[in-house]
């Protein structure tokens, strides 16, 4: 999983539209929690789900030439908010997707 979203976030696709990228993201992160749903996986979520934050992260401010800032730069808020990224250790079996 960490490949996938390694190869979907890097420098070279900071072309693409924000929005297409957290399209994908959460494609592939939607994908990939249900088929391994199965067994403790908080561990798992939040450890995809800080990665992702930080290749998001990252790839925006490649994207929109910014630099690190004191406080940082796109707080958790802004990504899972206003981009829509979804967040894996926040879901529960009332969303619609995840299976019973």
């Amino acid at each position: 999983m960490v490949e996938n979203i390694h190869a979907l976030t890097t420098r070279s696709g900071s072309w693409q539209e924000t929005t297409k990228l957290v399209d994908k993201l959460n494609r592939t992160l939607r994908g990939w929690a249900n088929f391994f749903e199965v067994g403790t996986v908080s561990k798992a979520y939040r450890a995809i789900d800080n990665y992702t934050a930080v290749r998001l992260r990252r790839w925006l401010r490649f994207k929109h030439k910014v630099r690190r800032r004191r406080g940082g730069t796109y707080p958790p808020s802004h990504l899972y908010g206003h981009f829509g990224l979804v967040r894996l250790s926040r879901l529960g079996h009332d969303v619609p997707w995840v299976k019973a």
